[in-house]
C-alpha cells in the first residue's frame, strides 16, 4: 500500500487481484480501506489518482453485481 503513491500501476494490480475474487471477501481489510480512503481524501479532484482510489474502493463493496458491504 505504501508504494501506491509512487507507482500508479500498483492500484491497478490491487484492483485486479480483489475484483470478483470470492476468496478475498473474508479478509479483514479495514486497515487497508482506511488508508485508501485517507489517501483518496487528500488528493484533489483534478488528479487521476482520485479516480483510481475511488474505483479501488468499489472493488471491496461489490462481488459481481451484488453489494457485499454497505457504504
Amino acid at each position: 500500500m505504501r508504494d501506491i503513491e509512487k507507482h500508479q500501476i500498483a492500484g491497478v494490480l490491487f484492483y485486479e487481484i480483489f475484483k470478483d475474487n470470492k476468496k478475498f471477501l473474508t479478509l479483514n481489510v479495514t486497515k487497508f480501506l482506511r488508508s485508501l480512503n485517507n489517501s483518496a481524501e487528500e488528493v484533489s479532484l483534478s488528479e487521476t489518482k482520485k479516480g483510481m482510489y475511488l474505483k479501488l474502493l468499489e472493488v471491496f463493496c461489490r462481488y459481481g453485481d451484488k453489494m457485499i458491504r454497505s457504504n
